[in-house]
């Protein structure tokens, strides 16, 4: 499902997963208990699931250019009913310079080229304006109430089928046109040939889609 230790590259930032011992030295320089406790989570999730640890590893967010350490993003396990929860933290020395919602972008984007997630969710305080302007300037909408506070859920975008069956459909039926000395009826059944398919397939993908967020909503009420 997830391909394996990426780097993602930015404008300003390089994040990439944490090894195990990174997460480790991370703990012992931690001063908050209970974000220390959290990494301590994350790294025996990380052991105790190898195959999918880069669901459960803090990804280090550090500046492109120094490699500076300025924060960690990461997700709260593997895809759950084709959805993620994502977290996030950034030094208070950094803060207020757009270095959180340019990471948030990078791994929301990343999470979406995994076939199965189809939902990308966080969960921020109440007075936590900060982080929720950071979801809605990527998109993120709000989804009520979580169990740690207000919901924000951000959905992968539908693919447009029907463009790109009618081009498709253009360049066959071109071919086909030519063949036959007729440009122009080929073009037309060409058309028709990609609408069709087309209109078939988005169909099918607004069906599963339904499916898909129907599921999501029954597993998000059984959680409750």
């Amino acid at each position: 499902m997830a391909k394996k230790d990426p780097s993602i590259v930015t404008h300003r930032l390089l994040i990439r997963p944490m090894t195990n011992e990174e997460i480790r030295t991370l703990m012992l320089k931690t001063e908050n208990e209970d974000l220390r406790q959290a990494y301590g989570e994350m790294l025996s999730e990380c052991e105790a699931n190898p195959e999918q640890r880069i669901w459960y590893a803090p990804w280090r967010i550090s500046l492109k250019k120094e490699d500076t350490y300025i924060g960690d993003i990461g997700f709260k396990g593997p895809q759950r009913n084709n959805a993620v929860e994502i977290v996030y933290g950034i030094r208070k020395e950094y803060e207020g310079r757009g270095f959180t919602t340019e990471a948030v972008k990078a791994l929301t984007e990343w999470a979406f080229s995994n076939e199965e997630v189809y939902f990308v969710e966080a969960e921020t305080a109440p007075e936590n304006m900060a982080s929720q302007k950071v979801l809605e300037k990527n998109g993120f909408s709000a989804d009520g109430e979580g169990n740690e506070g207000m919901r924000f859920v951000k959905e992968r975008e539908e693919t447009a089928w029907m463009p790109l069956y009618l081009c498709f459909g253009v360049c066959i039926g071109t071919a086909v046109g030519q063949s036959l000395d007729n440009p122009a009826m080929g073009i037309s059944l060409g058309m028709c040939i990609g609408m069709c398919i087309g209109v078939a397939l988005d169909a099918s993908w607004k069906k599963r889609r339904k499916e898909i967020r129907e599921k999501r909503k029954s597993g998000r009420e059984q959680n409750r």
